[in-house]
């Protein structure tokens, strides 16, 4: 149904005459009866009959200005809707974040999604890594991660500054730095290095730094299981301080001296993604991060 055709017959019904309704169209009468032809050739019947009294409705016609309206309102609301996205104030984002962003992750949507009511976000808690290959598949619009080494696809833009920290059972003393040997005793605690090779990088890399070898008792999937392995006094960790503030009180943790101890933490998205409401998200973190 061609909706300039059907604007044209809802003005006609509502004037009731050809004339008046071509006026306000701003069309001649000839252009409004041709278009009200064609329409009736689409439909195929007529929708009006002639005569001295202006245009009365047929069957036809009638059954037509019942569906018409809505169907125009349905249109106008569709042109809304895709304006709204243009501009960047509607639409659908999947989001992914990590551990060391679960607090500043959700504070950052939920402000974005006051400032743009519009928007629908899907959270998805993934590792860094993961979140890059997403990324770069189009599975994922955005995510909270580690600074990605796909130079060029990927964009960062940093949020937060994330650190190491040793991580005991509260009632565990932690050691000073030169005494760190001693906790091999009771063993270390540690993310597998395919579900984590990020983090078990930067372990390393602080451990060689430190001239320390952890002694690896015990490995795990996933950070909050470590949490609450260590919680239960079954060993030791080094996890990222700001992911293990957010998981509470059953442990106790000291941020590890040393440059490489620190990383950046912040946003990931496609180089090439123009999408209107991922610009807009971007705009709001770099804002308010």
């Amino acid at each position: 149904m061609d909706l300039k055709l059907l604007r044209s017959f809802v003005q006609l019904t509502d004037s009731g005459h050809y004339g008046k309704a071509a006026s306000k169209l701003f069309v001649t009468q000839s252009t409004l009866s041709k278009q009200i032809q064609a329409l009736e050739a689409m439909v195929g019947g007529p929708l009006f009959e002639r005569g001295r009294h202006g245009a009365k409705l047929t069957p036809l016609g009638r059954l037509l200005q019942r569906e018409a309206h809505g169907l125009l309102r349905l249109s106008d609301d569709i042109d809304v809707k895709m304006q709204r996205a243009n501009a960047g104030l509607a639409g659908e984002l999947d989001i992914g974040f990590g551990i060391s962003t679960l607090i500043t992750a959700p504070r950052l949507i939920a402000g974005f999604r006051v400032e743009t009511p519009g928007s629908r976000i899907t959270l998805n808690d993934l590792p860094s890594r993961e979140q890059h290959q997403r990324l770069l598949g189009g599975r994922l619009d955005v995510g909270f991660c580690r600074a990605p080494e796909e130079v060029g696809e990927l964009s960062f833009m940093a949020v937060i500054e994330e650190q190491l920290a040793l991580v005991l059972r509260c009632d565990i003393e932690i050691p000073p730095w030169s005494r760190m040997s001693t906790l091999n005793s009771l063993g270390f605690v540690a993310l597998s290095p395919s579900r984590g090779p990020g983090l078990d990088a930067q372990i390393s890399q602080w451990c060689r730094s430190a001239g320390f070898t952890p002694r690896i008792v015990q490995y795990a999937d996933d950070i909050l299981t470590i949490h609450a392995v260590v919680a239960a006094g079954l060993g030791a960790a080094f996890l990222p301080w700001h992911g293990v503030e957010a998981l509470g009180s059953r442990t106790h943790q000291q941020p590890l001296p040393g440059s490489g101890s620190t990383w950046p933490v912040g946003i990931c998205w496609r180089s090439a993604d123009h999408n209107p409401l991922l610009l807009r998200f971007v705009d709001y973190v770099s804002r308010h991060r």
